[in-house]
């Protein structure tokens, strides 16, 4: 999204604050957010992988953020460089000055762009909170979005669990850490405790046109509020609506990752593997070239990356499951490995 000379991604809607006439940015759009369960609702507006990308001259710039509820991280990248890390406090308006780095300049430019990124591209990056833009000052220098050379041309979209939305590990995640080594731009679709498959959820996943690829790590957040059944039609209709809208494009299917339940005797043990074997049955029932089927146990392939929870993975899990990814990806989108 183009809004007032930067580039918004992974932002589908905006809206002026009601209180500060800031504006608030958004994954998914109203009318998908309010269809969601009551957590839902809340995680869907978390501006998680969203950024501020933009382009100026300008040697600094003066940038006003505000998060309203939580204190959280805001990351700045050049390019793919890492930049600066600023911690905002809830409800204060903060302005983070960015003094344009002088060494960018003196190596050659080319190996700067292996991110797939050019680096004059300034990049805002919101982790795990809402967020309020309310100005930026250039002192004068214009300022325009990239254009689409300078940003990587294949975007992956993302839709899961908290896994995929990610918890504390921001800009970290399994997701990013792989469209890096990709050179993909991703779509943080991942909704914490939330990944429900809802039918305006399937809808609008599939009714995007600005993806190339996506994945679908579904189950960990239904098995413990639907019937195998209900698993079953709510998955089939999200893949069916993805497959029909979008035929030419690789669908890759996760099965539930590694957790304390895979190595136990337990309710949830059975259900997880009967919601697995849903998922395998739905990719060979379809049998369409370009949905695959990735076993959760093949990406995260070490379970001492989990974190104590024995759900979530830390650093090294996030780590070894974007390389495990990545390579899976590479296969199935380069056919090579």
């Amino acid at each position: 999204m183009i809004r007032e000379h930067v580039y918004l991604h992974n932002v589908t809607e905006v809206e002026e604050h009601p209180t500060t006439r800031e504006l608030q940015l958004y994954r998914f759009p109203k009318h998908v957010r309010h269809a969601m369960g009551d957590r839902g609702r809340i995680v869907s507006e978390e501006a998680s992988g969203c950024e501020i990308r933009f382009v100026t001259d300008a040697p600094t710039i003066r940038v006003t953020l505000c998060i309203p509820e939580t204190d959280g991280d805001v990351f700045i990248f050049k390019g793919g460089l890492f930049h600066s890390q600023h911690r905002l406090h809830a409800g204060v308006r903060h302005t983070l000055q960015l003094d344009s780095p002088n060494r960018i300049h003196t190596v050659d430019r080319e190996q700067l762009l292996q991110a797939g990124f050019a680096p004059e591209v300034w990049r805002i990056f919101f982790g795990r909170t809402t967020c309020l833009i309310s100005h930026m000052h250039t002192f004068g220098y214009p300022v325009r979005p990239p254009q689409p050379h300078e940003m990587p041309q294949l975007k992956w979209l993302a839709y899961g669990s908290s896994i995929t939305h990610g918890m504390y590990n921001q800009p970290m995640t399994y997701i990013q850490q792989a469209s890096r080594r990709l050179g993909m731009d991703v779509y943080n679709c991942g909704l914490s405790g939330s990944c429900l498959c809802e039918k305006e959820v399937a809808d609008f996943l599939s009714d995007r046109q600005d993806w190339e690829i996506a994945t679908m790590e579904l189950g960990v957040n239904m098995r413990d509020r639907f019937t195998v059944e209900q698993f079953h039609d709510a998955t089939a209709y999200l893949l069916n609506r993805l497959i029909t809208n979008h035929p030419d494009k690789p669908i890759l299917v996760l099965t539930i990752f590694p957790n304390f339940a895979t190595y136990n005797d337990s309710e949830t043990t059975k259900k997880d593997a009967a919601f697995n074997e849903i998922l395998r049955t739905h990719v060979k029932k379809f049998n369409h070239p370009h949905i695959h089927l990735i076993e959760g146990t093949d990406i995260l392939d070490d379970f001492s990356g989990l974190s104590v929870d024995l759900v979530h993975p830390g650093e090294y899990g996030h780590m070894r499951m974007a390389s495990q990814l990545a390579e899976q990806i590479k296969k199935i989108v380069h056919g090579k490995s």
